[in-house]
């Protein structure tokens, strides 16, 4: 249970609260759970060096608009899920806030007080990127709670996988996973991408618990696909888990993960362009199964049943391709692993300076009860690969109009951060 106030309102107290960034962070939305239905859901903000009444905002939502969500275990649990939108939000400004529960109607539930900060007016800014992190062993954690403290990030990319899983134990284990990581994900923006381990119950609780990510800003038919415009970025999430379906519906749903995407990168003006997504279009060692025929499923396409051989529909490889895409970023596999610019599977340039292609930063090993997946560093690996880690950590990206670095970071098991693992500079010409 989150916090610490009178839990004679625990029904009722807002839990597990995160906020997620409109595009070029003109304002946010926040989301909370409380376990009853409550008259109101309450947002309130303020500028931390401007807190008067005046510069006070309060946005309240009657608790009839709220998403009652049941689990689809057997208990079948009820929550029900609160969504506030701000108003505009000025430019280069930290605020402080807090999100509330009204009910008999006049007693509030208060959560904890968080800060976030807005896009300031410079052209650089920094966001983080993690994967595969559940509560048990998750080793990054303790870091990524001192990150968003510092405001000196502007938000968080989370590639899938989080909890292990969000609905087991009748969607407890998704409950306690969300409480504890309300440290980071309170203060840090988080966009998010659906993995393997959220697809539940048809993807239920990813699709109610994350239903203020921006997708209907994005043209979107779900949360499962949205896009962000910040300064000069343009950053995509997709679901690769489209194209492993079980019901019948893949082909269907990845034509319409493809159309909508190359709607959505048609459209872009920003300089940058990476997309998020969990699984990886290539991984090593190359006998695995997510190296190869799930990988190659998501770089040219789904290849019919019938004669293994007819694609039945379009590959994320040559969309990317195509719309000229500078990073993908992905988790799943449990190591880091970084390609040089590549497609078809092969290097095509050992530098980073107007790259004919895209490359691929794996960066799933924030920690998880299974601990990094087993690699054997020292191995031949394909020419595309430039970097392999085995061990914990963590991704930063600095973005600027002239660059795009990103950086790995070893995470240390007694939660401090170890050494630098990467760097890369990308860089093209105007």
């Amino acid at each position: 249970m989150a916090g610490n106030w009178n839990r004679t309102y625990e029904h009722v107290e807002p839990q597990q609260v995160h906020l997620t960034w409109l595009s070029e962070g003109s304002a946010i939305r926040v989301q909370f759970v409380t376990t009853d239905k409550i008259d109101q859901a309450q947002l309130v903000y303020w500028p931390v060096h401007k807190k008067t009444k005046r510069n006070t905002e309060i946005i309240t939502v009657s608790g009839d608009e709220c998403t009652p969500f049941v689990d689809g275990g057997a208990a079948k649990r009820l929550m029900h899920i609160h969504s506030l939108k701000s108003n505009d939000l000025s430019k280069g400004t930290v605020y402080e806030y807090k999100v509330g529960s009204i009910h008999n109607g006049t007693t509030t539930v208060w959560s904890p007080v968080y800060q976030f900060h807005t896009p300031d007016t410079t052209p650089e800014f920094k966001f983080v990127a993690a994967a595969d992190m559940g509560v048990v062993n998750a080793v990054s954690m303790p870091i990524l709670k001192t990150i968003a403290k510092e405001q000196k990030y502007d938000f968080m990319t989370f590639m899938g996988d989080q909890a292990y899983d969000l609905a087991d134990m009748n969607g407890t284990k998704g409950d306690e996973y969300m409480n504890f990581a309300q440290d980071v994900y309170a203060r840090l923006p988080l966009m998010t991408t659906p993995g393997n381990h959220e697809s539940a119950y048809n993807f239920s609780h990813y699709l109610n618990r994350f239903s203020h990510l921006p997708y209907q800003e994005s043209a979107s038919p779900s949360p499962l696909l949205y896009s962000l415009d910040y300064k000069s970025l343009h950053l995509v999430s997709i679901s690769t888990e489209a194209f492993f379906e079980q019901d019948g519906t893949e082909v269907d749903q990845v034509h319409t993960l493809v159309n909508w995407l190359e709607q959505d990168l048609d459209k872009h003006q920003q300089k940058w362009v990476v997309v998020i997504g969990h699984r990886p279009l290539y991984c090593s060692p190359a006998d695995d199964k997510d190296c190869t025929y799930k990988a190659d499923t998501l770089r040219n396409g789904i290849v019919s049943k019938q004669d293994n051989k007819t694609r039945l529909t379009p590959g994320l490889e040559e969309v990317f391709v195509k719309h000229k895409i500078d990073l993908y970023l992905c988790g799943h596999r449990h190591n880091y692993e970084r390609s040089y610019p590549m497609a078809n599977n092969q290097a095509l340039s050992k530098v980073y300076h107007n790259p004919p292609s895209f490359y691929q930063v794996i960066s799933g090993n924030a920690g998880n009860f299974d601990g990094p997946d087993p690699v054997d560093e020292a191995a031949p690996r394909a020419d595309w690969s430039a970097v392999l880690y085995r061990g914990y950590g963590f991704t930063t990206v600095e973005v600027a109009p002239e660059a795009l670095e990103l950086v790995h970071w070893e995470s240390k098991q007694d939660g401090t951060i170890g050494r630098e693992i990467d760097r890369v500079r990308l860089t093209k010409d105007a």
